[in-house]
């Protein structure tokens, strides 16, 4: 038996309907539950892919060194010359993260964690090898007879006398040593005896950059993060380290803990900086938002880099003077790490001294810094915080300087030595890529699909009022609409219709 005319007047008018009303309210609604999708995968949760992104990092990252070779120290030494470098490198490390140790904090929204460092040597993409050998200045050294600068003079001729017997003032090392492996020194040797006598003490049995790290879980401290479920916009910020807020090596904002790890970004859309805490600084690296776009496989983002404020000391920025220890000014561009590196008299700049005051560069000879092979910068996806690309890069520095009653420092020129920069990369993957945009294209196609859903719905009503209006419902009605005749090939417009 077929449908009735009222039958399907009332089938036409409800799917219609149904169809308008779902999808008005679901385009209307979509954004709130594509939001929500976003949240609950973006952030951290046990079942989210931010946590399984974030717990190990799937894309290839790679740490790149560069050392700068010293070629004159004996001129150095005797006051003839100022130190003449020359760059070596790159030798480059594939990089993997892993968090360990995991605990989550629902009462505030955060998770506390370890993390795993490991290197491993990628000969394809350096220019050199682990055994080559580089001539650097002897950082035990200098660290020593910085500690003792200002001692009463019989303690100073103490270690006067252990310096001049134990310690060059240049030392010649592998790549291998001077980074993961280490070496053995001298001075290490009677490091007990010396801190009897001078209350110094050097906590490590061998020297190197960055010795005891590879593969350590403990090497970077603990974390305790924001996971985002509760606030995105607090997504991968440190809300402590090794169980505080604020740290002991820099006073004021500046000893804030604060920042993401440079891994897990919060949205972006509106942010005129972007924060990375650095556990090797002890402090907050902090890049300003450009106004350069930039793309990566079809996905729009913008672009966070370091710039001339950022290493000030409160020179020509006096909000950073709290950067700066009591009588250790120096000129902007580089900063004070060396409460951070166990008195170690250390600094951090960007490479070439990128930015900084233009006495570091004309203090050494062999250095040319070039924003665009030196420059520290974050590419993101605004809208996630999806990094694209990610280039961070530093200088390590060590102060060299005129040490009265220090013989092998009594000629020397003040002058900020470079040691080596890092660079860090990592690029999203194609793969990734296409998954970014199909998460940042689902608000779009949902709100399109819907809408169109929306609109087949009042067409369906408009035809079925068209309908009603003109009394076509009925049975023969329907017939005379669709029946063409094929024997005579008369369309319909030529059949009489009754009344």
């Amino acid at each position: 038996m077929g449908c009735s005319p009222a039958c399907k007047q009332g089938t036409v008018f409800s799917v219609g309907t149904l169809l308008l009303l779902a999808g008005v309210l679901a385009g209307l609604f979509w954004s709130d539950v594509a939001d929500y999708i976003y949240r609950s995968q973006l952030s951290l949760s046990p079942s989210s892919t931010g946590f399984r992104m974030w717990r190990e990092t799937p894309i290839p990252m790679y740490l790149q060194i560069y050392f700068f070779n010293w070629t004159n120290p004996n001129d150095v030494k005797a006051g003839k010359a100022k130190p003449r470098v020359h760059q070596v490198g790159p030798y480059t490390y594939l990089e993997k993260h892993t968090r360990v140790n995991m605990t989550w904090h629902p009462e505030n929204d955060t998770i506390s964690f370890q993390q795993i460092r490991e290197w491993h040597f990628e000969p394809s993409k350096s220019s050199g090898s682990p055994d080559d050998e580089i001539v650097s200045l002897n950082v035990l050294a200098v660290t020593i007879a910085q500690k003792v600068k200002n001692f009463r003079p019989v303690l100073k001729k103490v270690v006067n006398v252990i310096l001049n017997v134990e310690e060059p003032f240049a030392v010649k090392k592998t790549v291998r040593e001077l980074l993961f492996d280490g070496y053995s020194d001298p001075i290490l040797n009677v490091a007990s005896e010396l801190k009897r006598i001078t209350n110094i003490s050097i906590p490590f049995d061998k020297f190197g950059w960055f010795y005891d790290r590879n593969m350590s879980s403990t090497y970077d401290g603990s974390f305790n993060m924001y996971t985002g479920q509760q606030n995105m916009s607090n997504l991968g910020n440190v809300h402590s380290w090794n169980y505080a807020t604020h740290t002991s090596y820099f006073e004021g904002e500046c000893g804030d803990v604060k920042g993401t790890t440079g891994e897990l970004l919060p949205p972006l859309v509106d942010s005129p900086k972007l924060s990375v805490f650095a556990t090797d600084l002890c402090s907050t690296v902090s890049l300003s938002r450009s106004e350069e776009l930039v793309q990566k496989y079809g996905i729009e983002g913008v672009k966070f880099q370091g710039d001339v404020s950022e290493f000030d000391n409160g020179t020509n920025y006096p909000k950073f003077k709290c950067y700066s220890y009591e009588g250790k000014t120096m000129p902007s561009g580089v900063r004070d790490m060396s409460k951070c590196r166990f008195g170690a008299p250390a600094y951090v700049s960007f490479p070439h001294f990128l930015d900084a005051d233009p006495w570091y560069i004309n203090s050494v000879d062999g250095l040319q810094p070039n924003r665009s092979e030196h420059e520290f910068f974050v590419n993101a996806e605004p809208s996630t915080g999806l990094p694209l690309e990610v280039r961070a890069q530093l200088q390590i520095n060590v102060l060299l300087e005129p040490i009265q009653g220090l013989s092998m420092y009594d000629k020397v020129p003040r002058v900020l030595m470079p040691m080596f920069f890092f660079r860090q990369t990592a690029e999203l993957t194609p793969e990734l890529g296409s998954q970014v945009k199909i998460l940042l294209n689902l608000s779009r196609i949902g709100t399109i699909t819907f809408y169109g859903l929306a609109g087949i719905g009042g067409l369906l009503l408009a035809i079925a009022i068209f309908i009603t209006i003109r009394g076509h419902w009925g049975e023969d009605d329907e017939k005379v609409s669709l029946i063409t005749s094929a024997n005579t090939g008369t369309s319909t417009r030529n059949i009489p219709v009754s009344g």
